[in-house]
């Protein structure tokens, strides 16, 4: 059942993945704390993950 086009879960992990890197580049190269800004990027992925699969069920 493999397709060409990219699924919804395709794009719900690359926001996901963008975010998580976001996060990391964001407390690597300022004044916040890598561990404040890798806590706001896992927030962010955990709701696009959340967010996305309850989307699917309604």
């Amino acid at each position: 059942m493999p397709t060409d086009e990219p699924t919804r879960f395709d794009y719900l992990l690359g926001v996901m993945g963008v975010s998580l890197l976001s996060a990391a580049l964001l407390g690597a190269i300022s004044a916040v704390p890598l561990h404040l800004a890798a806590g706001v990027g896992s927030l962010i992925a955990a709701g696009v993950l959340v967010g996305g699969t309850l989307g699917e069920f309604s």
